[in-house]
């Protein structure tokens, strides 16, 4: 008895709109049948125990209905069979009010066939109409929390691919381009054109790609080589980038800056000399997957590179479920999964 007096708190705010509203029908088809069959209104005092129990009975199958629609939305969904998910709830439902009509008629000893028979077709239209607004309101549930997640997905990847932007337009990038062409100037003019030309390209690159979520390998790899040059400038023969790539990868997918973060990473950890030179190979598996590998040399203090890593594995859920690999033995080797190619090349955030 005491758990039941705890339970009845908790379960009336829970369900306490669906009380609420099926005392309220309750009450306008008790009156109707009562009205129908007598020819008066009822009267609390007479007619209290008929009430009580009609309006029990109608809020026992409300709930009850209630909890079969929450199970048959788990096994039939809404949006891709909504015909056979509302014809299913109806019938179920349809059936529990037919043996809770039958269960009234007992209860209540003076209740005659007419008036079971009105009850029963009353609830039963109730429920043909309340399975149609359930099954517009999930819908629309559906559409709005569908729309929301949506535009979150679109600003968690406007935010990963910000990330990956900041450090190609960083003050610090600019600022190591400008001391190599001001070099470069006293030294090869010719270069020093060659080297400001690349740096635009690649400028050029990351704001002609900084709304798109995917572009083509042969575009990022045609990035890659820009940087490459930039990279030579300073490293010179120490520093080789060699790309073997089938042709028929180069119009899959990948998100844009991608492999010139890899290289950047490579580059930004480990020590470059003319004793200690760092080789970087990107190269496929299979056809799927592009696999960029770079040999270590002594690592340096630089920021850990589980940063750049995470904004490319994050970006990588969003269009396979296949998992990016990363192994750090002799060589450091990260394996990317092939995307492949959509109707829309790339498609705007």
């Amino acid at each position: 008895m005491a758990a039941l007096l705890s339970f009845l708190p908790r379960f009336m705010k829970k369900y306490s709109t669906l009380v609420l509203l099926c005392t309220l029908l309750a009450i306008v088809f008790f009156v109707y049948i009562f009205y129908s069959a007598e020819g008066r209104f009822p009267s609390l005092k007479f007619e209290a125990y008929e009430f009580i129990v009609f309006t029990f009975i109608i809020n026992v199958t409300a709930f009850i209905a209630w909890q079969f629609d929450k199970q048959l939305d788990k096994w039939i969904d809404w949006r891709t069979h909504f015909l056979l998910r509302f014809i299913s709830g109806f019938l179920l439902n349809g059936i529990l009010v037919l043996l809770l009509s039958i269960t009234a008629s007992v209860l209540l000893l003076e209740i005659r066939n007419d008036d079971v028979i009105r009850m029963a077709i009353l609830l039963i239209i109730t429920l043909f109409i309340s399975e149609i607004f359930y099954g517009l309101f999930y819908s629309y549930r559906y559409y709005a929390k569908t729309q929301v997640e949506a535009m979150q997905l679109e600003r968690l990847q406007l935010e990963l691919q910000f990330q990956s932007l900041k450090t190609q337009i960083s003050p610090h990038y600019l600022f190591n381009c400008l001391n190599t062409v001001s070099s470069l100037l006293f030294k090869d003019t010719a270069m020093a054109e060659q080297f400001i030309r690349r740096m635009a390209d690649t400028f050029r690159y990351v704001i002609d790609n900084q709304k798109e979520k995917l572009v083509t390998i042969s575009n990022e790899i045609e990035f890659v080589k820009a940087y490459y040059y930039l990279l030579q400038a300073r490293y010179e023969q120490h520093l080789t980038l060699e790309i073997n790539l089938p042709k028929n990868l180069y119009n899959t997918l990948i998100p844009p800056m991608t492999l010139q973060l890899l290289v950047e990473n490579a580059v930004k950890h480990n020590k470059i000399s003319k004793e200690q030179p760092l080789l970087i190979y990107i190269s496929a598996l299979d056809n799927t997957r592009i696999v960029v590998s770079n040999s270590k040399t002594s690592t340096t203090q630089a920021e850990s590179l589980q940063i750049g890593l995470h904004n490319i594995i994050n970006r990588y859920q969003f269009f396979t479920t296949e998992k990016i690999t990363i192994k750090n033995e002799t060589r450091f080797i990260v394996s990317l999964p092939v995307i492949k190619a959509q109707p829309k090349v790339a498609t705007r955030i």
